[in-house]
């Protein structure tokens, strides 16, 4: 027969309620129907909020807010910020805290914009900075105190100590300091100190206190040996995640790279605007000239008209055409979609000078392009390509870290063995402190005492059966670098087939400026004879109109040829890596502070007087890539004076 009591069905169905309220509570009971909202709510759910911040009260509106922009109307009463292409380039580095293009990238993509902070940022990474790299060696201190109180009832008095009730208070203390060193040794000093008081009558004492002083020692002897492994990937590293020092520094190394990509490509469009705008103002210019002589032609014909010995289509001939090239000069002047024009051209450059809108002058290049012919040793600047390359240097950053990441996967593809050996001395006591007059009376005159020790040496051995981890660590190190080997091949191939083409260009923009100059010359030789021809009656005017056309089209095509073979020069440099360096711009850390750069020289030189270590497992590199990583390597160097 089966016996449930009152007490088993009440515990039975509060145990029910609480599973029933469990699963409705898993249930998504949130169901939201805007059509059958009310106005009032739909209208609050689906309004567009504008966030508050700190910013909006720092923002000093003189900085982002200026005058109206120059335009057609007001031209003629603004003056002009006459500037070289030194000067705006200096200003550029200068001014810019975020790396401008030409674009909007800023706007469209803020996300993507260079700024002068993005190097500090990747330093500071608390998740993967060099700094945070090193914290990982940091001393670390735990302590912890817990406190407790229990009161039990036993069947069996042998289970309660001699008493059928049993009312404990204890207490843990724990006090630990551990140092993780780069070989992998871990030391660690820790204090153990346990309190007990309970009424059982088989007591020495009503409460006891122990504590111990423990040391340890472990020294891993396969997996995490070594200053290799621990500097790659870190100290209780697993395969596949890798955050060591050196890996954190390569870091550091392409994010400058790419600030000093974004540095040259500031530089390219600075000078690609500067040589627009000279190219609209010389444009303008041809163009100011063409409506000139269009107008003088008009009024001729006008002339003539009135004194009724011209003919009234040649008059509106000549009056369409002046109207045309005033159309161009305001197209010239402002820009169109297809046309950048001076204002529109003096925008840009504006914008990347970090200049507001408008100051009340109209920027003006006063440097002159270059026409003389240049040629370039092709085999050199191919060197030079392949040395100077931010690209290529960024890409063998990339390869030097899965080098090193495949030097760790192998050695963490190893079980873990560990060398433990751990001392400690123990102290009893009936008090803490207590009277050291009596035996066993403070606890911590014991300890001192050196009579109970403890003591144990051994190793730990631990790993899968198999390591099916370990060894697709190491497949997946492999095919890394086999990619970014195969990725490098690919980009000096196309930075080579650019830089032909660059080359390619530059000469044949310089031939073109003789060609534009010759027609130009040609255009302006048959000006003059139509001219007479038309003003003594032999001629119509067409055709002096449509020589003063072909004059100002040829005189801007000339102009625009030598603005190519600049841009052509410009963009061979940008490709061949040597564009900063043709306007002496260098990237370089900041000064240290004394005390710093005494402590590196100490540390310097006792890193090259420290002895082999005998538990420095340390894989043979792969390569030592673009910047040697290991010590022994440079300690070598600096004592042979081997070139790096």
């Amino acid at each position: 027969m089966l016996r449930i009591g009152t007490s088993q069905v009440t515990l039975g169905f509060a145990f029910a309620l609480f599973a029933v309220a469990i699963v409705a509570g898993c249930r998504n009971q949130r169901h939201v129907r805007f059509d059958s909202c009310a106005p009032v709510c739909s209208d609050a759910w689906q309004s567009i909020s504008y966030p508050q911040t700190c910013f909006d009260d720092q923002l000093d509106a003189s900085d982002v807010y200026s005058g109206p922009p120059p335009t057609i109307s007001n031209f003629e009463q603004t003056t002009f910020l006459d500037l070289t292409l030194e000067d705006t380039v200096r200003m550029a580095l200068e001014d810019s805290k975020v790396l401008q293009r030409v674009g909007g990238v800023v706007v469209n993509a803020p996300q993507g914009a260079a700024t002068v902070y993005d190097l500090a940022i990747v330093e500071t990474d608390p998740r993967g900075g060099v700094e945070a790299a090193l914290s990982e060696f940091d001393a670390q201190v735990a302590t912890s105190l817990f406190y407790n109180h229990s009161e039990r009832k036993f069947n069996n008095i042998f289970f309660g100590g001699g008493a059928p009730t049993l009312t404990t208070d204890s207490a843990a203390f724990r006090a630990e300091v551990s140092k993780q060193t780069a070989a992998g040794t871990r030391f660690a000093a820790r204090n153990l100190t346990d309190y007990s008081r309970n009424d059982s009558p088989f007591n020495r004492f009503p409460s006891v206190w122990d504590t111990v002083n423990q040391f340890e020692v472990r020294q891993p002897l396969l997996r995490g040996s070594g200053v290799t492994v621990n500097r790659i990937a870190g100290p209780q590293a697993i395969p596949g995640i890798y955050n060591g020092v050196l890996i954190a520094r390569i870091r550091s190394d392409i994010s400058l790279a790419d600030f000093e990509a974004s540095v040259r490509d500031l530089v390219r469009d600075v000078e690609r605007s500067y040589w627009e705008l000279y190219f609209a103002y010389r444009d303008l210019n041809a163009k100011m000239a063409a409506r000139d002589a269009a107008r003088e032609t008009w009024e001729n014909r006008r002339l003539r008209l009135d004194a009724e010995v011209g003919r009234p289509d040649e008059e509106a001939q000549a009056r369409q055409q002046y109207y045309s090239f005033e159309a161009q000069v305001q197209n010239a002047l402002v820009g169109t979609a297809g046309l950048p024009g001076v204002l529109s051209a003096e925008r840009n450059l504006r914008r990347l000078l970090g200049l507001p809108v408008s100051d009340g002058a109209v920027i003006r290049p006063v440097s002159s392009p270059a026409a003389a012919p240049i040629v370039f040793d092709w085999d050199v600047m191919q060197a030079q390509m392949m040395e100077q390359s931010v690209e290529i240097r960024r890409q063998k950053w990339n390869i030097k870290q899965r080098e090193l990441e495949l030097l760790a996967a192998k050695q963490l593809n190893l079980w873990r063995l560990d060398l433990v050996g751990q001392y400690g001395f123990r102290g009893f006591g009936d008090n803490l402190f207590g009277s050291r007059s009596r035996p066993e009376g403070s606890a911590v005159a014991d300890l001192w005492t050196g009579k109970l020790d403890d003591w144990q040496i051994g190793v730990d051995l631990q790993g899968p059966i198999g390591n099916r981890q370990g060894h697709l660590a190491i497949r997946n190190a492999e095919l890394r670098l086999i990619r970014d080997k195969a990725i490098m091949r690919e980009q000096q191939k196309q930075l080579l087939h650019d830089l032909g083409a660059a080359y390619a260009e530059v000469d044949r923009a310089h031939v073109n400026i003789s060609t534009s100059y010759n027609a130009y010359i040609a255009a302006t030789e048959e000006l003059m004879p139509k001219r007479r021809r038309v003003e003594e009656g032999r001629d119509q005017v067409f055709f002096l109109l449509d020589a003063q056309q072909r004059v100002a089209a040829a005189e801007s095509a000339f102009h625009r040829s030598v603005v190519d073979y600049n841009l052509a020069l410009m963009n061979f440099t940008y490709i061949s890596g040597s564009l900063l360096s043709r306007y002496n711009v260098q990237l370089q850390e900041g000064f240290w502070d004394e005390e710093l750069a005494s402590l590196g020289a100490r540390n310097a030189l006792r890193l090259r007087t420290l002895g082999p270590n005998p538990f420095n497992r340390d894989v043979h590199p792969l390569s030592y890539g673009p910047v040697d990583q290991d010590v022994d390597v440079k300690n070598r160097q600096l004592e042979t004076g081997e070139p790096r």
